[in-house]
């Protein structure tokens, strides 16, 4: 039988299985005599009798740090408050959840603590990320939000003090989570698990984990160009950095404020951050 890892604590293998029952298992000798190595998330097929895991099934994505497979949306949570709103974050983990194939989802909170012509600011950005066709909730849009946990492996991140865990209890109360603490880890208090674990919420999983809120860029130089969607115009050179070409058709739709000034100059961050 199918079924998905949601818990590893030492040798046991926490499972939810296809029929939504949940078994303690082990992995069988011959993955680890193959180094496979079975993570929370991976999809996987079980041997009821034996209780062991028989296989582990292909995987959509895979990250280290936090070790998980399989998730489907990152919820990136962006204060407009305390703390400041940052673009540069945005786009940060815009290119680790594309890279990673993961469904980028942006979650703007705090917005009844700035003023009228702050809002307008915001807009602008939010208008610009749904016209890349990124989805943008305002974190009182709870119904809408909510929709999307449904039959998916979310995960959140964002600054710490973002409004994760006030986010997590309007879409469900059940998870008491405390709110103002340094890590999101579903009502355990601070740091007080190592263990990755999903855990139910709406008809879908959530990682519990608080990794999601320092992802590295895990990305090769020449791959960043392709994760901006609107860096799709040939330019004159094919291997074209966007940087300090001539006749750059990406630098020209910059100064003809096509492509907004912020966005360009976080690109150009990430390039010198590979680099080093």
């Amino acid at each position: 039988m199918n079924g998905k890892i949601i818990c590893i604590n030492k040798f046991i293998h926490k499972v939810v299985l296809s029929n939504n029952t949940i078994m303690d298992t082990r992995t069988r000798g011959k993955l680890r005599n193959n180094n496979i190595n079975p993570v929370v998330g991976d999809n996987v097929e079980v041997d009821i009798e034996n209780k062991t895991i028989e296989k582990v099934l292909p995987r959509k994505n895979y990250l280290e740090r936090p070790l998980i497979a399989n998730i489907d949306k990152l919820l990136i949570v962006m204060s407009t408050s305390i703390p400041v709103f940052s673009s540069y974050l945005i786009d940060k983990f815009l290119l680790i959840a594309w890279s990673n194939n993961i469904e980028p989802i942006i979650i703007i909170t705090k917005t009844d603590m700035i003023s009228v012509k702050e809002k307008l600011d915001i807009k602008k950005y939010i208008s610009y990320y749904r016209k890349l066709g990124i989805k943008v909730y305002i974190n009182t849009s709870v119904k809408k939000i909510r929709s999307e946990f449904k039959d998916s492996v979310v995960a959140l991140c964002g600054q710490t003090g973002s409004g994760k865990s006030s986010l997590l209890n309007k879409i469900d109360a059940s998870l008491k989570l405390k709110t103002g603490e340094v890590s999101l880890s579903l009502g355990r208090g601070k740091h007080t698990t190592r263990l990755v674990e999903l855990l139910e919420v709406n008809d879908g999983l959530i990682a519990d984990t608080p990794g999601f809120s320092s992802l590295q860029i895990n990305i090769d130089k020449k791959d960043i160009r392709k994760y901006y969607p609107e860096f799709n115009k040939s330019c004159k050179y094919r291997s074209c950095t966007h940087i300090k070409e001539d006749g750059c058709a990406i630098k020209e739709l910059v100064n003809k404020g096509k492509i907004p000034i912020w966005r360009y100059e976080n690109y150009v961050k990430f390039m010198e951050e590979v680099d080093k």
